[in-house]
Parts: structure tokens; C-alpha cells; sequence
């Protein structure tokens, strides 16, 4: 049970993206370093997604850490996705965002992804447009269960374009999601290889992660479905740099 009851192809075409999420590390993503840690709040959505995150959600390290996975994630999946600055900033508010729903359901937070885009629609939104909100709940609504579809109430009145922007946000968090999947924060980089045949995620923790894991590979069905090839997780350790595989 989940924690508070929750639940070989050519070298010259692979293309790495390592994406430190915590240390002093430099790196693409440029979210700065606080005593606190690595919060992705760099973007002008960050008072008010941290309003609602302080409302409603009393675990903050699990969304803060799928937040950092999510954006290292999206960061290194970029050549395939082709997105930019506005869509990483709609990630990052679902990413914080998308557990607030366990604050309105039931203790065994039975339908609470559906709850938390319900509190992102009704939030008085200043530095979002009518489409992003409904975007950024359902990139929230979507990071388990049901995988989007196009007659769902959640995607309706939003464009094909906007539809293919909230797969592949969701796809990112969803995988995200599953990587912290006890809650302890155990994941310390995430680097994407993209090769032709294939996208590898190497995963750096110092322990064992194999819970982790198992629920990132079930969670990235999404992510699969959206992939030109196969997709394969890979745990690394610090220390030795080589997989634990």
C-alpha cells in the first residue's frame, strides 16, 4: 500500500539529456537552489499554484519531487514532442497540483485525480487563459487511471492540438508519478536517451527502487502509446555510474 493510504542503435543518433533534480549540479532546466532544495517555482504561476498546493495538499515533498521528475522528463523528451516554454509551465503547475484532490476524497482517495481538476477549474485563475485551465486539469486529472480520450467531459472544448499538449504533459507526469511512488523522494536524476529504435529513462538513486520502477513502467503506458519505438527504464546508482540491471 502506497504511502497516506494512496495510492543497440547507432551511438551518433542518440541524443542524452542528464537532468539533475537535486545537488548543485548545473543544468538545462535551471531551477534554482534554495536551502530547501530544487523548487520548480520559475514561472509567474507560482503564487497562485502555491496557494492552492498550501490549501489543499499536506505532503508537499511528493508533488515537489513529481514536479522535478516531470520537467526532467519533459525536458529530455523535448526533440520528440517538440514543446516549449508555455507547455512546461502548464506541467509544472499540474505537476504540483495533481494530489490536491485527496483534500475533498475519501480516505482511500478513491477518485481524487478527477477531484483535484475539478479544485484547478474552479480556482480563480489570474496568470492562466480559459484553455490553459482546462488543460492544466487535465494533465492533473489524467496522471493515473483512464487514459485521455477524446469524449471525455475533462478534454472537451479543447482542440486536437491542445488534446496531443495534454497527452504528452500527462504522459510526463504520469511516468513521473510512479517514480516516487512510495513518497520518499528516492530518485535523484533522470536522463533520456532517444535513439531510432528505442527511448531509454536512466534512473540515478543511491538504493533500491525497485518499487519505483515497477510503477513508472506500469505508469507510462501513456508514454509508450506516444513513443516512435520501445521504451526501457534503467536504474542507475551514483556511484558506480553503470546500471543496476
Amino acid at each position: 500500500m502506497s504511502p497516506k493510504n494512496r495510492d543497440e542503435t547507432a551511438p551518433s543518433e542518440a541524443q542524452k539529456y542528464r537532468i539533475a533534480i537535486r545537488g548543485r549540479q548545473r543544468h538545462p532546466t535551471r531551477i534554482p537552489w534554495t536551502a530547501e532544495g530544487m523548487i520548480p517555482t520559475t514561472n509567474p504561476l507560482s503564487d497562485e499554484t502555491e496557494t492552492l498546493l498550501a490549501r489543499h495538499e499536506i505532503e508537499p515533498e511528493h508533488p515537489r519531487q513529481v514536479a522535478r521528475l516531470a520537467l526532467a522528463l519533459f525536458e529530455g523528451l523535448s526533440p520528440l514532442h517538440g514543446y516549449g516554454t508555455s507547455e512546461r509551465r502548464l506541467l509544472e503547475c499540474a505537476a504540483l497540483l495533481h494530489d490536491i484532490g485527496w483534500s475533498v476524497s475519501g480516505p482511500d482517495g478513491r477518485g481524487h485525480h478527477k477531484a483535484s481538476a475539478l479544485l484547478i477549474r474552479e480556482f480563480p485563475w489570474k496568470t492562466l487563459s480559459a484553455t490553459e485551465v482546462r488543460c492544466v486539469a487535465a494533465v492533473a486529472r489524467y496522471h493515473r487511471k483512464a487514459l485521455p480520450k477524446a469524449d471525455h467531459e475533462d478534454l472537451k472544448n479543447l482542440s486536437p492540438a491542445d488534446h496531443s499538449r495534454v497527452e504528452w504533459l500527462a504522459a510526463c507526469l504520469r511516468t513521473a508519478d510512479g517514480l516516487d511512488r512510495r513518497h520518499l523522494q528516492q530518485v535523484t536524476e533522470v536522463s533520456v536517451q532517444i535513439s531510432r529504435q528505442q527511448t531509454e529513462l536512466w534512473v540515478e538513486a543511491p538504493g533500491r527502487i525497485d518499487e519505483e520502477l515497477a510503477a513508472a513502467d506500469q505508469k507510462s503506458d501513456l508514454l509508450r502509446n506516444l513513443l516512435p519505438g520501445a521504451l526501457k527504464l534503467i536504474h542507475r546508482h551514483p556511484s558506480s555510474g553503470g546500471s543496476a540491471e
